[in-house]
């Protein structure tokens, strides 16, 4: 895919209307790629974008989804429950791109979190409790088994802990290994509950849930960024539309007041709001 977004130069399209010439055809280039699993000519049928390609992001933390972001990823979106967790991704992750030569500061991690938010502390948890009675239990079960590999939950206590011994390594569970990960971390080490577990993967898919008022959530965004667990987050609203406009007006204005959140996009493009080099191309 680089191959293609790279096979027009910059420089590539004249659009001279009154010549008849809209590109240069020696700055448009067949790629003849030859790989495993695809033959392509090219080039593309598309000049290259203002952001020269598209950023690239890689999700997942397992082993073969940390090999491929380290090589190839400009932002890698994860989930991590805790801020240990979170710091030794992040550390992990950052060592294995700069081992591939890459710079780690143009990798961002940028976890999910799906805040509960509300005016108050006390009103938040009020509205965690009810968002977690609306869940469908059947149907949150049947998410969660898929979650945990295809391992059959039927039968068990939901108030119970899963028996350890049911839930295969993680290695053998084929896709999603990195949030097979956290469930089963949850279950085993945590001892949650299945209900609990229902809970978090219908309301969150694995990822963090802080609850409270708009300070509180700033506070521990703050926290866990400042502390080495991320280089930023993909905020995720547990409802709508409140919760984002809590999000944009309430929990943002702290952040940029504590000089963290910017008041103005810098650039035209993702890219360049997220401080991401444009790449040349490859000749």
């Amino acid at each position: 895919m680089t191959k293609l977004w790279d096979s027009w130069s910059d420089d590539a399209i004249v659009a001279d209307r009154a010549g008849g010439t809209y590109a240069r055809p020696e700055r448009v280039q067949r790629i003849d790629h030859v790989g495993l699993h695809f033959h392509v000519e090219g080039p593309l049928n598309v000049p290259r974008g203002p952001q020269g390609r598209p950023v690239l992001v890689q999700a997942g933390s397992s082993p073969d989804g940390k090999a491929f972001a380290a090589r190839h990823a400009e932002v890698v979106f994860t989930a991590q429950q805790t801020p240990e967790d979170s710091r030794d991704f992040y550390r992990d992750l950052k060592a294995r791109v700069a081992a591939a030569g890459r710079d780690p500061e143009k990798v961002l991690i940028l976890p999910g979190v799906s805040p509960i938010v509300a005016p108050t502390e006390t009103e938040a948890r009020a509205l965690a409790k009810e968002l977690r009675e609306l869940i469908n239990v059947e149907i949150g079960l049947e998410r969660l088994q898929k979650q945990l590999g295809g391992v059959d939950l039927s039968g068990l206590d939901l108030d119970g802990t899963i028996p350890p011994e049911i839930l295969p390594p993680v290695e053998t569970v084929q896709g999603r290994q990195s949030r097979y990960g956290v469930f089963k971390e949850l279950a085993v080490t945590e001892g949650y509950s299945i209900r609990r577990l229902i809970e978090m993967e219908v309301s969150s898919s694995g990822h963090w849930v802080p609850v409270g008022a708009p300070e509180q959530i700033a506070d521990l965004l703050i926290e866990r960024f400042t502390g080495g667990g991320s280089d930023g987050f993909v905020l995720l609203p547990s409802y709508l539309p409140e919760g984002v406009r809590l999000l944009t007006d309430a929990v943002v204005p702290i952040l940029r007041d504590r000089g963290l959140f910017r008041r103005d996009y810098e650039g035209a493009t993702l890219r360049e709001n997220l401080g991401l080099d444009r790449p040349s191309v490859r000749q």
